[in-house]
């Protein structure tokens, strides 16, 4: 069993204090854009939400679909995550910000494949960044790991890696060779981003 989560966070500024999430690319929201895709590779997507306004929000618009409520304020990604993971079922879970319409279903499941035996599969960058919002975890260590980094006050969203065992995966060796734009790490961060594209 596989599992999805996408982290709706909250409203955006950049869109007017607007759920990012719902906003449309064509005719589909940018979170139907990501269940399209994830679907065929995954039994469950979860989508975690910070109020119960917005995940009422994302059921009008999407349907029935799995909702987990991330309930610690402040922490950012890193309580989604937690949250998103405590509602998952299987023992590897990717794990997605919503602002990524065009993941790949290819590269996903690559992710899968790299991180089994390890705590996490990371994307990693020529120039040493990385994608932790579109990586792989083995749900019970990045639980702890996330717990232990909230109860010491840390919200990078890096700091729950520092004591996994992780394979970080180079984009433009590995993963480019599966998406050679690499449009699965395009991010909607403002309304000029959204702006021209199309699935």
């Amino acid at each position: 069993m596989k599992s999805a989560i996408v982290l709706a966070g909250g409203r955006s500024s950049r869109f007017g204090e607007m759920d990012k999430s719902l906003l449309r690319i064509g005719n589909k929201t940018m979170l139907e854009c990501m269940i399209g895709n994830l679907s065929e590779i995954v039994d469950e997507i979860i989508i975690v939400v910070s109020e119960v306004e917005q995940g009422e929000g994302v059921i009008s618009t999407i349907g029935r679909v799995s909702i987990a409520y991330d309930s610690i304020v402040g922490f950012g990604p890193i309580a989604g995550i937690l949250a998103g993971l405590k509602s998952a079922k299987s023992e590897y879970v990717v794990t997605l910000a919503c602002d990524m319409p065009f993941v790949n279903p290819d590269v996903v499941e690559l992710l899968f494949s790299l991180a089994e035996g390890y705590d996490a599969a990371v994307p990693k960058w020529a120039d040493g960044n990385f994608e932790p919002l579109h990586a792989v975890y083995r749900r019970e260590s990045m639980v702890i790991e996330c717990e232990r980094a909230i109860q010491r006050g840390e919200r990078a969203i890096m700091a729950p890696l520092r004591a996994l065992n992780v394979r970080y995966v180079p984009i433009e060796r590995d993963i480019q060779r599966i998406d050679a734009e690499l449009r699965t790490f395009v991010n909607v961060n403002t309304p000029d981003d959204l702006e021209g594209l199309s699935i």
